[in-house]
């Protein structure tokens, strides 16, 4: 079977450092584009963290004093979108194909958030899929943003459990407060209610029920086999690099002239 009719699919729920966990998404995504692996699909979780958007200013999504206090990471991410928060009881997925395709970001997030929605329906909840992320009723379970910088990378989060760093989400974020609007961000966030999927479900959600879920949906709707694998010896090396040069570095954290002194202690 050739390579590019497969769907690699890597589980890794391990923590580790944020800045680690984003320079993977880069990557992967490059060794998909190149060929040298097959198409992706990884799941993943993630250490208390803020990841903001690719070209978002850290000092308008951010209360940085309260991260600092917090001991909380600020990671750049290398796709677009808004600042989210990451931790434990958070699932990531991440979809890494080395084609682009012909439709706009907006098409592109609905289409690959289908399957996302498809694998929660069958738990039996109603899923309502916009460009920014998934929704039931008025609230927000998981976001999505795209890089198309080496092939295509989508990526999203799902709500699990009602971790204890989302209860300081409204003092964290700085689109959860009622001046925000008037601080006229370069790209701003886009503020919604959330919930999580145990609150739904009225129970505490499997993760390999949930990760074989959405591999299935996956696979089936890119017509591709899945097949259980892990990150590359070449792609560990790289994302150790990338970490270092560029995903902890405040020089691509605070690329928008925030204030460096005070973002960047810890």
């Amino acid at each position: 079977m050739e390579q590019n009719n497969l769907l690699r699919t890597i589980q890794d729920l391990k923590l580790r450092a944020p800045a680690v966990n984003i320079a993977l998404e880069e990557a992967i995504g490059r060794s998909v584009a190149a060929g040298t692996v097959p198409p992706t699909l990884r799941f993943w979780r993630d250490s208390n963290s803020a990841i903001l958007g690719r070209s978002q200013s850290a000092g308008e999504e951010l209360n940085l004093e309260l991260c600092h206090e917090l001991n909380l990471p600020v990671v750049r991410r290398p796709s677009g979108g808004g600042t989210v928060l990451h931790h434990p009881d958070n699932l990531n997925y991440s979809l890494y194909l080395p084609e682009t395709g012909s439709n706009g970001v907006r098409e592109e997030s609905i289409r690959l958030s289908r399957p996302v929605a498809a694998a929660l329906e069958s738990l039996g909840i109603s899923v309502r899929v916009k460009p920014n992320g998934l929704f039931v009723g008025g609230t927000k379970i998981g976001g999505t943003a795209q890089s198309r910088r080496w092939g295509l990378l989508h990526h999203g989060t799902l709500l699990l459990e009602d971790g204890g760093l989302m209860r300081s989400m409204e003092s964290l974020l700085r689109a959860q407060q009622d001046d925000y609007e008037q601080m006229s961000p370069q790209l701003p966030s886009q503020p919604s209610s959330v919930s999580n999927l145990r609150e739904l479900l009225s129970g505490k959600v499997s993760k390999e029920e949930l990760t074989r879920g959405l591999r299935d949906e996956f696979a089936r709707r890119l017509d591709l086999t899945p097949v259980s694998g892990s990150v590359s010896d070449d792609e560990w090396n790289r994302a150790l690099n990338l970490s270092g040069s560029k995903y902890s570095s405040g020089d691509w954290t605070f690329r928008f002239g925030d204030n460096l002194k005070t973002s960047t202690k810890k």
